[in-house]
């Protein structure tokens, strides 16, 4: 005998509530909550993928009268009336049930109670079982047969006629009864009153029905029952008419129409969009799965040599690169090259001991899978072809993340020239803000399209594979949806950069810097790994003098690296005051300000402070560097990131050779250890006090612009400005404040953090900061338009065009906003001094480049307003002289933009 088809009835008005009430705070972009939707659709999406039904509907309350209420003018008089957040919701709630395949189903003048009631009784006489979807106990009297309760609260329990009877005491038939006797507070069913939930299912559970009850009522023993039930009998049976859910609805549903067909992925994900349910959004994408795409894979060096004819014809192409390794070792497994969206082609690159492809075709209609083995492709077929494509200057390459792909290609012997747009890049100038610029994440957004991820071709984790070991027409897949992907986002989003007036900061900054960086990370730079290892030994005996004083300010030996130990040590033992405590555990926190603040009373917490920088910075560079040498290159090589700094900043990573401190001793003799090649020197220049230079361009403050053009001390200047010429401080103190305040306001920091920076009263801090914009007023005004713009507009920007959102410039929080108004203070600043060091770096690559014969001269290393040059030794004047050139005509300010370079045969030196 078939299986009995199942129809689930869903109490949407139940759920909706339930679904608002569990999850608060949630909106949606536009402000509204989405609260009741967000629940509502995951208890929806978990029900049909648990329970696969064959049969659905939801049924949701009207709002009007019922005929209940002309049987009670009172009836939910007591209930409160629909939350606004959750009134607006409703529609969405209905349109969710709809986008997902279930329908909605309601009916004037009657409850959702009552339309499943009568959809139950009519699908279990059809031959149906049936499933109510619910919390409310009111279900429990419709229970019986082929029709029972599921609540999936309540961890997805059934209810069957026994289950009713074991949970609530009464058989199904006998609910009503007992419902009527307990009323309703809420929805102003009177019931009985002085009869509770349990007297009432004793007395129905001893006397079988509310009829047979009210008989014997004159009998009964119990004076508070006997007098209630025999002066509200009216009042049970009206009651018993109130709760009894309705079958007779005369709704005209045929049941076949709630034949559940499926959710509508474009419905969904165009709501989900909306409301911003960002993984629904994902799921529900138009995807591989769902698009039809021409891929496919060449196979033929035949195939091949047509399908690089018909890229030259085009004059442009989207590529992307397969490759197992880091990029500066990478063995390239495949290209994927696109003419246009929806179409692209594959070329495996066999592995140097690999006689044929990587695989076989994905598909047949280029290049015959059987053909001869001298006909297949060979590696040197592909480089030879292919890389002659990407190293054509006059044919123009998009693509994304094209300086990773550079740096593979160069290992490859390719080099990737005519980079015409970049997805990341062009990401990145139109919002420096967003959290990363993974084609996934781009994709979704301005595609409106699922892209595959690594994981689902290689695996996850330690499991994954690498791509030569993956499977092959999976591989070639994914590479052709890349490429393919890479080409329409770079199209869109460069024409978005030029709608909005970027392109000079896309096209003349960042897509020229692409080329430098790709030469500096191939380049690295030289370390000393045996000045290392000596540098380690004395820092090994330092920390373990160091712990030996800790342990003895302390009175007892302990993990100086365990922050709960610290914590019982400062705050339990030493008893200092606790000032701050973490979010998760709330136990007294030994952050860094919290140490620097005891510090001020104990000596304790500095030593720790001193002993945690020294051990970071020996774990982070002294012993970490000699393993990170490249043994092909014989040195370090570090990764720059173009597009992750809001400011336009470049940052590094593996390893971050930005982060070794100068101020310190430590920090110099770690930068010691950095060399140059026997018959080379290194060269820094730095650029002096770049971003007071560029604040006294745009603020236009007479006094700070004659005080650069006189080559004065600036922070002398200040110091003048701010204490006067009686302060009584020591000169070298007076300095010491002026440069801090100098470099605060450009952060904007308040009274409270610059009075801790300097040690005087927070007071006494608003007074210096007063005397600075008196001082300083053309300062204090730009300040206030910047401000007075990024409200208004809601985005700042530099002197040359590059611009940061600040959304919450306007934001009601305090503490948010005061933090997007220091950011917008600060970013024209820092960021016109980023923009500074790109345009030198372009200017000096090019020069660098012109010149005649090999080069030997290479730009290394970039350090915030530093560059690092590594130059033949016989030579190095005349490159510091280039290189002060390249560097002080990067921008035309109103005061001059001085450059300070040294020479030595390791950093330190040069930095001298």
């Amino acid at each position: 005998m078939a299986p009995r088809a199942r129809l689930f009835l869903v109490d949407g008005s139940s759920q909706m509530y339930r679904a608002y009430h569990a999850i608060r705070g949630l909106t949606g972009p536009d402000g509204h909550s989405t609260n009741a939707v967000y629940g509502f659709t995951t208890m929806l999406r978990k029900l049909v993928a648990d329970h696969a039904p064959a049969y659905i509907a939801a049924a949701f309350d009207l709002q009007g009268p019922t005929f209940r209420s002309e049987l009670a003018a009172d009836y939910k008089a007591n209930r409160r009336p629909m939350p606004p957040d959750l009134a607006e919701q409703v529609p969405l709630v209905h349109e969710a049930c709809e986008a997902l395949g279930v329908p909605v189903l309601t009916y004037s003048g009657f409850e959702a109670d009552d339309v499943i009631g009568t959809l139950a009784a009519r699908a279990a006489a059809a031959g149906f079982d049936v499933a109510i979807v619910t919390g409310d106990k009111d279900f429990f009297q419709l229970v019986g047969g082929a029709i029972r309760v599921f609540n999936p609260r309540d961890e997805g329990t059934w209810f069957d006629a026994e289950g009713v009877a074991a949970r609530f005491g009464v058989a199904p038939s006998q609910v009503v009864d007992v419902l009527a006797l307990m009323g309703d507070s809420i929805d102003n069913v009177k019931g009985v009153p002085g009869i509770g939930e349990k007297g009432a299912k004793d007395l129905i559970a001893r006397f079988g029905s509310l009829d047979a009850l009210l008989d014997a009522a004159p009998g009964l023993e119990q004076k508070k029952y006997r007098e209630a039930l025999t002066a509200h009998a009216d009042s049970a049976r009206h009651s018993r008419e109130m709760v009894t859910i309705r079958t007779d609805v005369p709704i005209d549903v045929d049941l076949e129409s709630l034949r559940y067909r499926g959710a509508s992925r474009e419905r969904c994900f165009a709501l989900f969009t909306k409301l911003g349910f960002r993984t629904l959004t994902t799921e529900y994408a138009p995807s591989a799965a769902t698009t039809t795409r021409d891929y496919a894979t060449i196979t033929t060096r035949a195939a091949l040599e047509a399908f690089a004819a018909n890229v030259r014809a085009a004059g442009s192409v989207a590529v992307h690169a397969i490759f197992d390794g880091p990029p500066l070792s990478a063995d390239i497994v495949g290209f994927a090259l696109s003419l246009e969206g929806g179409h692209a082609r594959y070329v495996p690159v066999p592995s140097a001991d690999e006689p044929g492809t990587h695989g076989g075709t994905l598909f047949d209609d280029v290049g015959p899978a059987d053909s001869a083995p001298g006909e297949q492709l060979a590696r040197a077929d592909v480089l030879e072809i292919v890389g002659g494509l990407l190293a054509d200057r006059a044919m123009a390459k998009r693509g994304h993340d094209m300086k990773t792909l550079a740096v593979a290609l160069a290992h490859a012997g390719i080099t990737l020239d005519g980079v015409a747009d970049d997805a990341v890049l062009a990401s990145y100038v139109l919002d420096a803000t967003q959290s990363g610029h993974a084609i996934e994440t781009l994709a979704l957004e301005h595609l409106v399209y699922r892209a595959s991820s690594e994981d689902d071709v290689r695996g996850r984790g330690a499991k994954a594979l690498a791509w030569r070991a993956s499977d092959a027409a999976r591989t070639a897949e994914f590479a052709c949806e890349r490429a393919d992907l890479a080409g329409q986002l770079a199209a869109r989003l460069s024409a978005d950069v030029d709608a909005q007036q970027l392109t000079a900061v896309y096209r003349d900054m960042e897509l020229p810097l692409v080329p430098v960086l790709v030469a500096i990370e191939r380049a690295g730079v030289r370390v000393d790994a045996a000045a290392l290892g000596a540098l380690s030994s004395l820092l090994e005996r330092d920390l373990a003098e160091r712990t030996a004083r800790i342990y003895a300010m302390a009175g007892m030996e302990f993990n100086v690296n365990s922050p709960k130990q610290l914590s019982e040590v400062l705050f339990e033992k030493l008893a200092l005051p606790v000032t701050k405590k973490t979010g998760r555990t709330r136990t007294a926190s030994t952050a860094v300000e919290v140490l620097e603040e005891l510090a001020l009373v104990h000596d304790l917490p500095r030593e720790i402070l001193e002993w945690r920088a020294l051990q970071k910075l020996k774990g982070t560079y002294v012993d970490a560097l000699p393993a990170l040498v490249n043994p092909a290159t014989g040195r370090v090589h570090t990764t720059f990131n173009q597009a992750v700094a809001a400011t336009g900043r470049l940052s590094s990573s593996e390893p971050n050779l930005q982060n070794i401190p100068i101020r310190t001793e430590l920090g110099r003799e770690i930068r010691r250890a950095f060399v140059a090649e026997a018959g080379f020197v290194l060269v820094s220049a730095d650029y002096s006090q770049i971003e007071l230079r560029v604040l006294a361009h745009l603020s236009g403050d007479a006094t700070l612009i004659e005080a650069f053009r006189r080559r004065e001390d600036i922070h002398d200047r200040t110091a003048a400005r701010v204490f006067g010429a009686e302060s009584g401080l020591d000169p070298y103190e007076l300095r010491r404040r002026a440069k801090i305040i100098n470099y605060a306001l450009l952060y904007g920091k308040t009274a409270f953090t610059l009075a801790r920076d300097i040690g005087v009263t927070q007071q006494a801090a608003q007074e210096f900061i007063d005397a600075y914009f008196a001082g300083f007023p053309g300062v204090r005004a730009f300040i206030d338009t910047t401000l007075a713009e990024a409200r208004a507009r809601g985005v700042v920007a530099t002197m040359f065009g590059r611009r940061r959102l600040v959304p919450d410039i306007t934001n009601r929080n305090g503490m948010v906003r005061a933090a997007a108004e220091r950011i917008a203070v600060n970013m024209p600043i820092q960021g016109s001094a980023a923009d500074i060091l790109k345009r030198a770096m372009i200017t000096l690559d090019r020069a660098l480049a012109g010149e005649p014969g090999p080069r030997r001269a290479r730009m290394i290393l970039t350090v915030h307003d530093e560059l690092l040059f590594e130059v033949p030794e016989d030579e190095a004047d005349r490159y510091v002289a280039m290189v002060r050139e390249g560097m002080e005509g990067a921008a035309s300010l109103a005061v001059p933009l001085d450059v300070d370079v040294g020479i030595g045969r390791n950093w330190k030196e040069a930095k001298a």
